[in-house]
């Protein structure tokens, strides 16, 4: 199986990832022509919503610009990420798949099996969710536009009186919704793909240390001290472990500017769409509460795959206290020590200073979004 296939899929769809097979020169012109049409599609609504933010009056309208503006935003910076740092996404998943982090034994490839079913399973859920979302989005769309009004409103700077270009920018309007909606969900789900494989990594390195251990090769501690040094069968193991760790950290610097404004963008968007719900009945905001609620699991996703790394990383450390470590010579309990004390520090995915990807940063997010959303209910 290859590695997070339906995830570079859905980028593929939305128009910033061509396969790595796609290597003729026609295939690489008509694809980079698709991207820089989804590029003009995302600018497209990123300008006429600027345009119109500059002309609201009403605070409503100005709420839900906002709120469509900042995921305008998010999703741009994604795809931009993903287009330019593509040759680092490619080495990443090059190491995963050679020596030592290529499964090789059959218990190995059931560990690396349960990890990407997890990984899958998970994107479809994702996805079916966003897709839920989308066609609501979608039929709301379609029903202002019989009723001769722009959807999403935008402000363009021609005439849409005429039915011919009332449906051309709404459908302009919808395409551009559609990429960012495909772009949006791959990224979250590449991001929780890449933190699983890297869970995947310490599961098969904790089986390997735990399966090296021969029971019938033990030595007197006595004849251990005086034994020649000779390279460790740990070494490979460190270098396992190492690679992990470099993994991890290239995750984070492909990622760590779209962790920032997700957070950022998340808090101000749970803000105003709680603010909006409050004060408004049911019918009228049922659109904001599944636009709050796919938020709310957007940055759970992010927060739950970055706690899933440094539980791992953090629980390698008591798979090598597991082992019978006894039974190795001296100079290989002091390297099994070396690997404990990297384990005790936990591996973490983060952003600057301000942002950490765990479960305890999603519960902090909501306690902030709710201390904001107090203040603006008492303005």
């Amino acid at each position: 199986m290859q590695i997070l296939s339906l995830n570079f899929l859905l980028y593929t769809i939305g128009g910033v990832w061509r396969p790595i097979e796609w290597s003729s020169t026609r295939s690489k012109l008509l694809y980079n022509l698709f991207t820089f049409y989804v590029i003009c599609s995302l600018m497209f609504l990123l300008v006429t919503e600027l345009l119109n933010i500059l002309f609201v009056d009403n605070i409503d309208d100005c709420i839900m610009i906002l709120m469509i503006l900042l995921s305008i935003v998010s999703c741009i910076c994604k795809m931009f990420i993903v287009i330019i740092r593509r040759d680092k996404i490619i080495n990443i998943i090059g190491t995963l798949r050679e020596k030592p982090c290529k499964a090789c034994t059959e218990d190995e490839m059931d560990i690396q099996l349960k990890f990407d079913r997890l990984i899958r399973s998970q994107s479809i859920s994702y996805l079916l969710l966003a897709l839920l979302s989308l066609l609501g989005g979608m039929i709301g769309a379609i029903l202002e536009t019989l009723e001769g009004t722009l959807p999403y409103k935008i402000r363009v700077p021609y005439d849409c009186s005429s039915l011919l270009s009332l449906w051309l920018t709404s459908l302009q309007e919808n395409i551009g919704m559609i990429m960012g909606t495909f772009i949006n969900v791959a990224t979250e789900t590449s991001i929780m793909g890449f933190c699983l494989q890297m869970c995947a990594q310490f599961e098969i390195l904790k089986h390997r240390l735990q399966r090296m251990v021969n029971p019938t090769e033990e030595i007197p501690e006595h004849f251990q001290a005086h034994m020649p040094k000779k390279t460790s069968r740990l070494s490979k193991h460190i270098c396992h472990h190492l690679v992990i760790i470099r993994n991890v950290r290239m995750v984070n610097d492909i990622f760590s500017v779209v962790i920032f404004i997700q957070f950022f963008a998340s808090i101000l968007i749970l803000c105003t769409s709680l603010y909006f719900v409050y004060s408004h009945t049911i019918a009228d905001v049922a659109p904001f509460i599944i636009y709050a609620f796919c938020m709310f699991v957007q940055i759970f996703v992010y927060c739950w795959a970055g706690n899933e790394v440094m539980l791992q990383s953090t629980g390698l450390s008591e798979g090598v206290y597991d082992m019978d470590w006894t039974l190795m010579t001296i100079n290989e309990r002091r390297d099994l020590l070396m690997i404990m004390k990297r384990s005790m520090k936990s591996i973490k995915l983060t952003s600057s200073f301000l942002v950490t990807l765990s479960l305890e940063s999603y519960s902090n997010l909501l306690k902030t979004s709710y201390s904001v959303f107090s203040l603006l209910q008492q303005t």
